[in-house]
């Protein structure tokens, strides 16, 4: 899955956490937290969807967060832990027990590239934005703390845009081009706001 795809996803359920939380979402660091397994992307000496998509160590990078921040960081865990377990587990599986077990694990084997994987993460992105701005959480894009964040969200949409990661055959789709312009649209103006409030 795309970063588009990551990105609703990873919101819907970490929004849908809050509910019984009580507990207030910050939008950059939630698009974060739902991209943060694709690191192994610029790791060439780690596969793709291997150790950082793995529940091991989710729950390794998480635990701190859980223990000092408690039920605040719950929605943030909870999309990251979509990444693997609805993202990537659909879209040709990841080594979700590694250490313990290096065997793939997922449902369904569709390729990212795939039209069923494309249409299925614009409908999300659909959806989303649907939800953000009947919430109010697309202006908090720009709005919350830790904006500078940002970048790593900036980066996971730019690179396959521009072919840059593991090759051109991750580029993006093109029916995904428009919402990844969209996403890089916010980011920017988010860095443009973040810069000049700073002068």
């Amino acid at each position: 899955m795309f970063a588009i795809g990551h990105f609703a996803i990873g919101y819907l359920f970490g929004k849908a956490a809050t509910r019984g939380l009580h507990v207030q979402l910050n939008m950059p660091l939630l698009l974060v937290a739902s991209i943060i397994p694709d690191v192994d992307l610029l790791l060439r000496f780690v596969a793709h969807r291997g150790p950082t998509h793995s529940l091991f160590a989710i729950i390794a990078l998480t635990a701190p967060f859980l223990i000092m921040y408690r039920k605040a960081a719950v929605p943030y865990f909870v999309a990251l832990l979509s990444h693997s377990l609805i993202g990537d587990f659909f879209t040709g599986g990841t080594q979700l027990f590694w250490p313990l077990s290096r065997e793939w694990v997922g449902a369904l084997d569709i390729s990212v590239m795939s039209m069923t994987n494309v249409l299925l993460e614009l409908g999300l992105f659909f959806v989303a934005m649907a939800v953000m701005l009947r919430l109010g959480d697309l202006r908090k894009i720009v709005k919350d703390k830790y904006r500078i964040a940002l970048v790593l969200p900036f980066g996971a949409v730019l690179g396959p845009l521009l072919g840059i990661g593991r090759g051109i055959e991750y580029g993006i789709p093109l029916l995904l081009v428009i919402p990844s312009l969209f996403f890089l649209a916010i980011f920017v103006y988010s860095f443009v706001v973040d810069f000049s409030r700073k002068r």
